[in-house]
């Protein structure tokens, strides 16, 4: 990744540990401890100082930056510029205007048009949206546009990190995952292991028709092209994984449903990977993000069931995934980007926040198809 100045997010802040011996780094969606030594101790201090008094000002970038520069990996901080793009960076332009008025509603329409292999009809479109939080666009654009500006244009990079912290806030609005499974630890074992099943055959699904739906990507990366490929040779075989949890639950993989929103999800991602390629990195950021949990939330729920087999075969998923690095890897496909136009950012930003409405419903859904 380039060298970036970084901010933290409106929602990251500091607090003393308990221990008084560092800071504790504190967002909805992770949180971090730094400790205190004899290099660090002071800038430690005056950082927490100016957080608990609220007295940080753009004049502390120096001190914020030298700080959160550490946790660059981490999704807690907008990016405000980066090192400076190639002498010839990529120009990516919109392929059309088709999307430049379309609704939530149009786009998932348009995404399951061009990929029959959703094996989505239009008539699945009204039930689909009506699981999603909501059915409008909320993600300011223009905000994100004014933000990470320009006079040559919206640094791809700034605009991602942007557009990165709306998602985080989606998820914590709309994804009912912890609800789904409180409610299925409450079930007899026979209901317990439909519903568990169910919900790893759509990350299955998901993991299946991963090289399908990136592969287009790797026609409008330009210079990003051997860094997609490498992305994409990483994530095969991920669905044998997901196969042997499955069948160690006495579940055969295809003999369970595949969700209209998980399909739509698929057929999304495929959208993005034909025609943009700043929601293409938006959107496989959004798929490649840590749960920063030590084991994965439905290995957890299987665990709790007494299906360790299935339980240590998702936990080997996350381990892969966590082993890849890839939580910034969609970050570094836009570093050889050059400055978009706004026109392209907005169709980025629509793509992504479609993207992420249509992901967190897929679990509430699993239990409703």
């Amino acid at each position: 990744m380039g060298h970036f100045l970084y901010w933290p997010y409106d929602e990251v802040t500091l607090l003393p540990s308990p221990d008084n011996d560092g800071v504790i780094v504190e967002s909805p969606w992770l949180q971090a401890k730094v400790k205190s030594t004899a290099e660090n101790g002071e800038h430690l201090k005056t950082l927490l100082e100016k957080f608990q008094n609220k007295t940080v000002s753009p004049k502390d970038l120096a001190l914020v930056n030298g700080f959160f520069s550490h946790f660059d990996k981490f999704p807690l901080c907008y990016i405000l510029s980066a090192s400076p793009k190639p002498k010839t960076p990529d120009k990516h332009q919109l392929l059309d205007e088709s999307l430049k008025e379309a609704s939530v509603k149009e786009i998932i329409l348009k995404a399951i048009q061009r990929h029959p292999s959703a094996h989505l009809m239009e008539a699945d479109i009204d039930p689909l949206v009506t699981r999603l939080g909501r059915k409008e666009w909320t993600w300011d654009a223009d905000a994100a546009i004014a933000f990470a500006g320009k006079k040559n244009g919206v640094h791809p990079e700034s605009f991602f990190s942007v557009v990165r912290r709306y998602h985080l806030l989606e998820i914590i609005e709309n994804d009912k995952g912890n609800e789904v499974f409180e409610k299925i630890k409450s079930l007899p074992q026979e209901g317990f292991v439909q519903a568990a099943a169910r919900i790893v055959r759509q990350n299955h699904y998901v993991t299946q028709k991963c090289g399908e739906a990136l592969a287009p990507a790797v026609q409008i990366a330009q210079s990003a092209k051997p860094q997609v490929e490498d992305f994409i040779k990483a994530e095969r075989g991920h669905d044998r994984l997901l196969a042997l949890t499955l069948k160690s639950l006495s579940q055969e993989p295809e003999s369970l449903p595949v969700t209209a929103n998980t399909a739509a999800l698929m057929a999304l991602l495929t959208l993005c990977a034909e025609r943009n390629f700043l929601a293409f990195a938006l959107v496989v950021d959004f798929f490649e993000r840590s749960s920063y949990q030590s084991s994965d939330p439905m290995a957890q729920l299987l665990e709790g069931g007494g299906f360790h087999e299935a339980a240590k075969q998702i936990n080997r998923h996350m381990e892969i995934n966590d082993a890849g690095g890839h939580e910034n890897v969609a970050c570094g496909f836009l570093e050889p980007m050059a400055f978009c136009d706004p026109e392209y950012a907005v169709e980025a930003i629509h793509l992504a926040e479609t993207v992420s409405l249509v992901m967190n419903s897929v679990t509430a859904s699993t239990l409703l198809d």
